[in-house]
């Protein structure tokens, strides 16, 4: 009697164990990939519309600005920054690397020159203004012109096809170890010059990627 008793209590025992919910054990997500993509969708310091990611290089979008499909195969990324009033066409940033080549920031800057001439004709280079900054420790160099943007290279991808009177353009090299980055705004020049601290901006904001590995 007292074994069977003792078979009984076990038994029970066993199946009250049995019938306990396994709870299921959660999935947790690495915190080093849920910074990365924060850091890829959100926006920063409540001024900007987001991150553009760009191969080695980080750089703030602001607010506004509407980033579109590149109309050539050598732009990385190509942004629309909208007209203000009176103007009927927005101006247009445009971001190319090409690491190991694409030429010195000079080279450059006189053909960036070339694509514009001044307000009475003169060449682009006679008016344009060009500045040296650090940004941390990268050199950047930014050119500054204003006139009439030179038609005629259209079927090459490299500008209008007619001259466009009263426009402006802030382009600067952002010289890095992993190659020049090259930054162009061109459009009409009331649309310019009010985003132009936001253009300067942009270029001041961008930050080289850390290496992962």
């Amino acid at each position: 009697m007292k074994i069977n008793f003792f078979i009984v209590v076990l038994t029970l025992f066993l199946i009250a164990g049995c019938s306990k919910k396994v709870e299921p054990v959660k999935e947790t997500e690495d915190p080093h990939s849920a910074r990365v993509k924060s850091m890829r969708i959100a926006p920063m310091e409540g001024t900007a519309a987001g991150v553009l990611d760009l191969d080695t290089m980080l750089a703030v979008l602001p607010e506004g600005w509407t980033r579109t499909e590149p109309t050539g195969a050598m732009r990385m990324a190509q942004i629309n920054i909208g007209p203000v009033k009176g103007d009927t066409i927005p101006a247009e940033l445009a971001v190319f690397h090409f690491p190991g080549t694409g030429g010195s920031a000079k080279s450059n800057i006189q053909r960036w020159h070339g694509q514009l001439k001044g307000p009475h004709g003169e060449p682009g280079g006679q008016v344009a203004k060009t500045d040296t900054m650090m940004v941390g420790l990268l050199t950047v160099i930014t050119t500054d012109v204003t006139g009439t943007q030179i038609g005629g290279g259209a079927m090459m991808g490299t500008g209008p096809a007619e001259d466009i009177p009263h426009s402006r353009m802030i382009a600067s090299v952002i010289e890095t170890p992993a190659g020049n980055w090259f930054v162009k705004v061109v459009g009409p020049e009331k649309t310019v010059t009010a985003h132009e601290q936001n253009i300067r901006n942009f270029v001041k904001r961008a930050r080289l990627k850390q290496a992962t590995g």
